[in-house]
């Protein structure tokens, strides 16, 4: 059985990974992307040196590259973050950012991308999308996170944004907003396919060989630079919000 349905909802759910994340959900703050804040930020405590991307890289989007998996995502650059001098390129996927979350009792937990049960249901989401979407959408396996090509209608009144609004001046507390997409029951388990709200973003590195591309990073990699880069990015948009 599924159901359509389409409403904003707030979930506890944990959906950054080893080299993606969602830097507003730390704060639940709504702001642009970098380009509209900076043209060069320097962290000087973590050594971080965040720059824009030049207006003739904008809107081109770049492969994200998941050597292991074999598979890629497309973003859009947002900013180049250089750490103990290598540049890391901060993306954001081109197409939604979704995901299939289930109930535990309580608690609303996603898919994991690697889990067995990805493997099992990921097929059965991806099948319900086409019948119902037909080639107006279509729901791919992509490195990080799911990504759902094609033209959602945005259909969010003022009214839900201006709730959002008096909730972002509230302290965050640890939950992610999502908007449901469609649910469907499978093996006895109810589903769902949501949408993140809050951005995404990938973090990878230039391939010599392929400069046309970025190779995300390893989980090696990730314990590295991660940490600084997510500070280094959050201080940027803290320091030049209005």
């Amino acid at each position: 059985m599924m159901m359509m349905i389409k409403s904003i909802v707030l979930l506890s759910i944990l959906l950054a990974t080893a080299t993606a994340f969602a830097p507003v959900s730390f704060h639940q703050q709504k702001v642009p992307s970098s380009q509209q804040l900076y043209s060069n930020y320097e962290d000087n405590d973590n050594g971080v040196v965040l720059t824009r991307i030049s207006e003739g890289d904008e809107g081109v989007p770049i492969p994200f590259l998941d050597v292991k998996g074999n598979s890629f995502i497309e973003c859009y650059a947002d900013s180049i973050a250089t750490v103990e001098g290598v540049d890391y390129t901060i993306g954001v996927p081109c197409d939604y950012c979704v995901a299939l979350c289930y109930f535990e009792g309580e608690n609303f937990l996603p898919v994991e991308l690697d889990d067995k049960l990805m493997d099992d249901i990921f097929p059965v989401a991806e099948n319900i999308v086409g019948e119902e979407f037909g080639e107006e959408l279509a729901l791919q396996r992509t490195p990080q996170t799911l990504t759902l090509v094609g033209e959602l209608d945005d259909d969010i009144d003022d009214e839900e944004e201006d709730e959002d609004d008096e909730d972002d001046e509230e302290e965050y507390n640890g939950e992610e907003e999502v908007e449901v997409l469609l649910t469907f029951e499978h093996r006895g388990t109810e589903f769902y396919l949501v949408r993140l709200l809050d951005p995404v973003l990938l973090v990878g590195k230039t391939d010599a060989d392929r400069p046309d591309l970025r190779v995300l990073l390893t989980p090696e990699e990730s314990d590295k630079v991660m940490p600084f880069l997510e500070d280094g990015f959050l201080k940027a948009h803290e320091d030049n919000l209005p």
